[in-house]
């Protein structure tokens, strides 16, 4: 009898197994990443939730959620406050929905994956240079690193200095004129010497872009919309690496002014002119955020209404909006007026100054003071003299 039992429970297990067809997995609609020229979504599903992040203006907003009959609907976080959200998922696009704004965003097809063959010897043998030394490798052998001497070894992408001190083993990868060393806790990126890709140089800096600030800096490394990239330059062609993808564009520039042409787009950007003497300084985490002011007043005359905000962002751009109007009835009839004012740029501080980079006005230093509302003790930045408060939940100055 217990062999019976046995069997028929082997037989129904198999039967299972046979019967279940692995194709027939419900499909899962909304993990992966997906992103526009503003922002960034990444969503992993677990069972029916999701967990992420948003990622906009340099800044990470943690993202949970749960799928309910092809939508899903979730909260974000934002400088200690929740907001909600619903999205709906049609072929490759994500349409997100919160506060009755829409933001329409494209699946990332992730980049195939790289396998870097070993570095022949001959790739590394030559005159490289970097931020701040010119590296010799010999074909003998030998190799000098800015003043001092050594012997070098290759190993797959994996190079070895001895002969001052403990030896150096260091993993690389190296594209054409580029060679990149990794150490544990950076980069350092060489460029052969007299290569098309010294021209690189050029990009060095910040530009102004039509969606916000590119920073190119010397080590290899680029900030685009808050996310950090490594590029190479070969003659025309500009090559950004990241986290979401490689990026291929037509590079063109003239002066101070610099275009990318991308899949038949064109993106033009100008150089950031150097802050003003005196005004030299940086991004200060504690005046992200954005700041506002607002006037009402209702009398027997009529309304008069003005607003003002500035949003400075962590990755060193601006925007700045305004709006002003007025209703009221004067001998003859009723009027009405209203106007409204937009800017954009990049910003810098200091403990007493910020200055700004606007496309519309160029280059502007303003006295900053920070201090505390005298009702609400909410903080203000009071730039030369008028003040902005906090538009959303931040702890007063100490």
């Amino acid at each position: 009898m217990t062999f019976s039992l046995r069997m028929f429970a082997l037989a129904c297990c198999a039967f299972a197994l046979y019967g279940q067809n692995p194709l027939a997995m419900a499909a899962d609609p909304f993990g992966g990443t997906y992103q526009n020229e503003q922002l960034k979504l990444e969503l992993t599903r677990k069972g029916q939730e999701y967990t992420g992040v948003i990622l906009l203006g340099g800044q990470s907003l943690p993202v949970k959620a749960k799928a309910t009959a092809g939508t899903l609907a979730g909260t974000f976080e934002s400088q200690g406050q929740t907001y909600s959200f619903q999205a709906k998922r049609v072929g490759s696009q994500l349409t997100l929905t919160t506060d009755g704004a829409t933001h329409v965003l494209e699946r990332a097809v992730a980049a195939p994956a790289v396998i870097t063959p070993p570095a022949p010897t001959a790739a590394v043998v030559g005159e490289w240079r970097g931020q701040n030394a010119i590296v010799r490798v010999n074909a003998d052998g030998t190799a000098t690193i800015g003043a001092k001497s050594h012997r070098w070894t290759l190993d797959g992408n994996v190079i070895t200095f001895s002969g001052d001190g403990e030896p150096i083993r260091l993993p690389f990868e190296i594209a054409g004129n580029t060679w990149t060393w990794k150490f544990p806790d950076r980069q350092l990126v060489l460029t052969r010497a007299g290569s098309a890709n010294t021209s690189a140089v050029g990009l060095v800096g910040q530009w102004q872009g039509p969606t916000g600030a590119v920073q190119f800096n010397p080590d290899g490394t680029a900030t685009v919309g808050g996310l950090v990239y490594r590029y190479s330059q070969m003659g025309d062609q500009l090559t950004l690496q990241g986290a979401d993808g490689t990026f291929v564009a037509t590079l063109q520039m003239a002066g101070d002014t610099m275009s990318w042409v991308v899949n038949g787009r064109t993106l033009g950007f100008q150089r950031v002119a150097a802050p003003v003497a005196g005004a030299v300084g940086g991004i200060m985490p504690e005046l992200v955020g954005k700041w506002c002011q607002a006037t009402n007043l209702n009398n027997s005359s009529g309304t008069y209404s003005r607003s003002a905000c500035i949003t400075l962002l962590a990755d060193g751009t601006f925007a700045y909006a305004s709006d002003f109007g007025a209703t009221g009835q004067v001998a003859g009839g009723a009027y009405g007026t209203a106007s409204d004012n937009n800017d954009t740029g990049t910003w810098t501080a200091t403990p007493t100054s910020i200055t700004s980079n606007s496309k519309k006005t160029g280059v502007r230093t303003f006295r900053l003071e920070k201090r505390n509302h005298a009702k609400t003790g909410d903080p203000m930045l009071v730039l030369d003299g008028t003040e902005f408060t906090t538009a959303y939940q931040k702890p007063p100055w100490r």
